[in-house]
């Protein structure tokens, strides 16, 4: 018994009880740590940047709530989910019920010269006094519930393009039936005749 008691001190140094102790606390403390941890008592403060990988969350962990706004970007979806969001996935659905019927847009056009004659467009006529500033333009259909557009504009009157005068006005209205009277005045109000274009839409 004594010579085992000097043998192991010959062997006791201070740098072996050091290890020893420092063994003793580490298992001691990690086994505290591990059994004696409160409940919820891990939060962000002790948890260290990036420590916790994707192999520590759990399947389905992770939902909208936990996701900030906007903060999922193209890359980070995959292939089949933007398919799916494209409409891709799948046969294509049965067409749905025709709209209603929009508006039909310009019916009837007239290019009218400061003589009351056709240049272009569907009008049938034109009853016009030499000098006059009116001009009544029949169309081949009832027009009286329809739109118009009347703008002074330079039209062909045989060899010469008419020019509109500088700043002048003009009005359109139902004549009744399919007629249309255009009246035309110069920058200062004036009634003269001049030439103008008249879009008609119903």
């Amino acid at each position: 018994m004594k010579d085992l008691l000097a043998r192991a001190r010959r062997h006791l140094t201070y740098a072996n009880v050091v290890a020893s102790l420092a063994l003793f606390i580490a298992l001691g403390g990690g086994a505290y740590a591990a059994t004696a941890l409160p409940r919820n008592s891990v939060g962000p403060a002790q948890l260290k940047t990036n420590s916790v990988g994707a192999s520590e969350i759990r399947s389905r962990a992770v939902r909208s709530s936990e996701i900030a706004d906007r903060s999922i970007q193209l890359r980070d979806i995959s292939t089949n989910a933007r398919a799916a969001l494209q409409g891709n996935q799948g046969p294509a659905g049965a067409p749905g019920p025709a709209g209603p019927a929009g508006p039909s847009g310009v019916g009837e056009r007239a290019a009218i010269d400061s003589g009351g004659g056709r240049a272009l467009g569907s009008a049938l006529g034109v009853t016009h006094a030499g000098g006059s500033n009116e001009y009544t333009v029949q169309f081949p259909r009832d027009v009286s519930a329809c739109l118009y557009s009347a703008t002074l504009s330079a039209v062909q009157n045989g060899p010469v393009l008419e020019q509109p005068p500088a700043g002048g006005r003009i009005s359109a209205q139902s004549a009744g039936g399919a007629n249309v009277l255009v009246r035309t005045y110069d920058g200062a109000g004036n009634p003269i005749p001049a030439p103008f274009h008249l879009l008609i839409s119903c």
